[in-house]
């Protein structure tokens, strides 16, 4: 016997009748947080929202395509990089992380064991592998990234979860320099490492 719903339906007919624009949807991305000794692999935007600072390797999942499958997509696409082994390690959703509409960005981590050659492609304007600083300075953390362009310095004011971890949704970052919510989603990365 076939099942039905409270209303009588059978998958069939409630497949038929569903509104899949009943709720409003996010926009998909993926972010690719890639390690290699004390560095990490780092774009600078070619394009708003944040034109000329720091983001991770990433972007939109396109129709049809995995988390996975965009990960390594963008990452070969913005930094030449490819065919590297990533995990996924963490989904950032907050609303309003991303200026343009509301974002939900699984990301990925790897670690490699030296330092590959990368190029700016795509929308990224450069790639380049950083030196990852980390200190405190009173209450704050400052996040401190160089590289060959100069990087960038953010301080943050972090706040920790239930479980000990970063809050990223939670976590405040005070300056300029590190686009979206990528200095925080950096400095859980490096904590998790």
């Amino acid at each position: 016997m076939e099942k039905r719903n409270s209303k009588g339906q059978t998958l069939a007919e409630f497949l038929a009748a569903y509104n899949p624009d009943k709720y409003r949807k996010p926009g998909v991305t993926a972010d690719c947080v890639i390690f290699c000794g004390n560095s990490v692999l780092m774009v600078r935007r070619g394009n708003h929202p944040f034109i000329g600072e720091l983001a991770f390797p990433g972007g939109f999942a396109e129709p049809g395509e995995s988390t996975e499958e965009t990960a390594a997509r963008e990452l070969a696409e913005e930094t030449g990089a490819k065919d590297v082994p990533m995990r996924q390690f963490y989904t950032a959703s907050e609303p309003g992380r991303d200026p343009r509409d509301w974002t939900v960005s699984v990301c990925y981590t790897a670690e490699l064991p030296a330092l590959s050659d990368v190029k700016g492609g795509d929308d990224a304007a450069a790639a380049d592998w950083y030196g990852i600083g980390v200190r405190t300075e009173g209450a704050l953390t400052v996040l401190t990234l160089t590289g060959a362009d100069g990087g960038a310095e953010v301080k943050l004011d972090v706040i920790r979860d239930a479980f000990g971890k970063i809050d990223v949704s939670r976590t405040r970052v005070i300056g300029e320099g590190v686009a979206f919510d990528h200095a925080k989603l950096l400095l859980r990365a490096i904590e998790e490492r």
